[in-house]
C-alpha cells in the first residue's frame, strides 16, 4: 500500500465513527487553545511592556554621563573620565554605535509673545538628530549650518502663560485652570523665543534670540517638554553664564590633609552635560550599555529594563504553557484510548488486511495516520478557536489597558499571537497525536492474523 491509500483508509476509518472521532478531536481542540491562549498572554503583556517603553523612549538610545571612581570602602575619590571630544571618539569607536552626540543642557526664563514661562533647552550636535530618532511633526529638524534657531517638543508651549495671568497670580488671585484650554503647539512655529541668561555673579544677563523651525513629534515622550538648539549656540550661553568662574574652576583645587580620602573634581567647566549614544539595534543596546560603563562612565538606558521583563516574560510563559500542556497531555491520553477502542472493534478488519498482503509497516502507519489526524484537526480547529478568544480577551481589556490613548497607539494588545505560535501549536498538537498513537499501532501489528480473522468482531 501506498501512502496516500494508507492515509485515504486512515481518513475513512476515522469518518466511520463521526462521534468518537469528534470527542477525541475536542479534548486535542481544548488543549490546544489553552497552550496557545496561555502563552499568547505572556508575549503580550511583554510586548505591550515594550510599546509603552518605546512611547516614553527610545530603546536604541544610551544617555552616558560622568562616572564616579570609589575607593574599596565605598567612598568616593575622584570623578572618572570627562565627557570631552576624546570621551565622543572614544564611543564611536564602539561596535554596534550608530550615532554620538555631545549635549549641553541650559534652563532659564524665556519668553513668548506675551507670554513668559520657563524653557528647558538642550544643545545637540544638528547632524546627529535624525539618527537621534527625533522626528518632526511640523516644520524640520535641525541642520547643519543653524544658528539661533530651535526644535521644541509639543508640551513646551503650556510651560508658557500670559503676563497678566502672571501678574494675578503673584498677587494671590485665583486662576481657574479648569476654564484654560490646552494650547497647540503649532502656533509656535516661526515664532521667536527670547531666553534670559545670568552670569555667575548674577550681576549680568544677556537675552538670547531663537526661532522656532520644528515641533517634535510625540505628546508625552522624554522629549516632550524640551526645546533643542544646535549646541555651538549653547556653548556660547554656557561661556557668558560661567564667565571668570569658568577660569576659577579650571584651576586645580589646593589639596589639603587627608586629601586622598576627599573627592577631588577634575571636572572641565566645558565639559560635556551628557553624551547621547544610539546603537544600530535593540538587540545590542544592553550590551553596549555594559561595555560603556565598563570604559568608566555612567549610563542608562530604556533597553536595560527588558532584560527583566524578557525573564520575567519567559517564566509567565512556561509557567502558562505548562497549565495548558496538562490539558493537552489528557487529550493525548484520550487519543490513545480511543485508538486502542479501535483496535478491538476492528481486529477483524486487521486480520484480513495481514492475510491480503498488507505488511506490518502499512497497519502500523495506518494506525499512525488515524492518531495523526486526530491531532491535527484538533491544532487547527483549537488555533481557529485561539484567535477567537484572543481578539475576545483583547477587546474586553482594551478599555482599561489603553488608559484614555490612542487607538492607533494602543494596537498592542495583552493576548498576541505570533506565526511561530501558531506554526508551533499546529506541529506539537500533530506530534502528540502520532505520540499518543504508538502504543496502539504496536498493539495492531502485534495481532495473530488467523486469531484476528476467527475473532467473531
Amino acid at each position: 500500500m501506498n501512502r496516500i491509500d494508507i492515509f485515504n483508509l486512515a481518513r475513512r476509518n476515522l469518518w466511520r465513527r463521526k462521534l468518537r472521532t469528534f470527542l477525541t478531536t475536542l479534548g486535542v481542540l481544548i488543549g490546544t487553545t489553552s497552550i496557545v491562549v496561555m502563552i499568547s498572554l505572556g508575549i503580550g503583556m511583554k510586548a505591550s511592556i515594550t510599546q509603552d517603553m518605546e512611547r516614553w523612549g527610545s530603546l536604541t538610545m544610551i544617555r552616558v554621563t560622568k562616572g564616579m571612581i570609589y575607593d574599596d570602602e565605598g567612598n568616593p575619590l575622584k570623578d572618572g573620565k570627562s565627557l570631552n571630544d576624546e570621551a565622543i571618539e572614544e564611543l564611536k569607536g564602539l561596535e554596534g554605535v550608530k550615532t554620538v552626540s555631545p549635549a549641553y543642557n541650559a534652563w532659564g526664563d524665556a519668553k513668548y509673545g506675551r507670554k513668559v514661562g520657563g524653557l528647558d533647552l538642550v544643545g545637540i550636535d544638528p547632524e546627529a538628530m535624525p539618527d537621534l530618532e527625533f522626528e518632526a511633526s511640523e516644520g524640520r529638524l535641525l541642520e547643519s549650518g543653524d544658528r539661533n534657531v530651535i526644535v521644541v517638543g509639543s508640551q513646551v508651549i503650556n510651560n508658557f502663560r500670559d503676563e497678566a495671568m502672571i501678574r494675578r497670580m503673584e498677587k494671590g488671585g485665583m486662576i481657574d485652570r479648569s476654564r484654560e484650554e490646552e494650547q497647540d503647539p503649532k502656533e509656535m512655529m516661526d515664532q521667536r523665543i527670547t531666553m534670559e541668561v545670568r552670569n555667575h555673579e548674577r550681576n549680568q544677563k544677556k537675552m538670547f534670540n531663537f526661532t522656532v523651525v520644528g515641533i517634535l513629534e510625540g505628546d508625552e515622550d522624554q522629549n516632550s517638554y524640551s526645546a533643542f538648539a544646535p549646541i555651538d549656540d549653547i556653548k556660547k550661553m554656557r561661556e557668558f553664564e560661567l564667565g571668570s568662574q569658568a577660569k576659577k574652576q579650571r584651576t586645580p583645587p589646593n589639596r589639603g590633609r587627608n586629601s586622598d580620602k576627599m573627592r577631588v573634581s577634575k571636572r572641565d567647566p566645558f565639559d560635556y552635560d551628557y553624551i547621547l549614544v544610539s546603537t544600530e539595534d535593540v538587540k545590542v543596546t544592553s550590551d553596549l550599555s555594559q561595555k560603556i560603563k565598563d570604559l568608566g562612565y555612567r549610563c542608562w538606558s530604556m533597553a536595560d529594563n527588558l532584560k527583566g521583563i524578557e525573564e520575567t516574560s519567559r517564566k509567565m510563559q512556561a509557567i502558562l504553557g505548562g497549565i495548558g500542556g496538562i490539558t493537552l497531555l489528557v487529550a493525548a491520553i484520550g487519543i490513545t484510548n480511543t485508538m486502542i477502542m479501535s483496535i478491538y472493534e476492528r481486529t477483524r478488519e486487521i486480520g484480513v488486511m495481514k492475510v491480503i498482503g498488507a505488511s506490518f509497516s502499512d497497519v502500523y502507519m495506518m494506525f499512525i495516520t488515524e492518531a495523526g489526524l486526530i491531532g491535527l484537526f484538533g491544532g487547527v480547529f483549537g488555533l481557529g478557536l485561539s484567535y477567537g478568544v484572543s481578539h475576545i480577551i483583547n477587546n474586553l481589556t482594551q478599555g482599561f489597558m489603553g488608559g484614555g490613548m490612542d487607538p492607533a497607539e494602543a494596537s498592542t494588545g495583552i493576548s498576541m499571537i505570533p506565526p511561530w505560535l501558531g506554526l508551533f501549536a499546529l506541529v506539537f498538537s500533530a506530534l502528540i497525536g502520532v505520540i499518543a498513537g504508538l502504543y496502539p499501532a504496536h498493539r495492531a501489528i502485534g495481532l495473530s492474523p488467523i486469531k484476528a480473522i476467527r475473532n467473531e468482531q
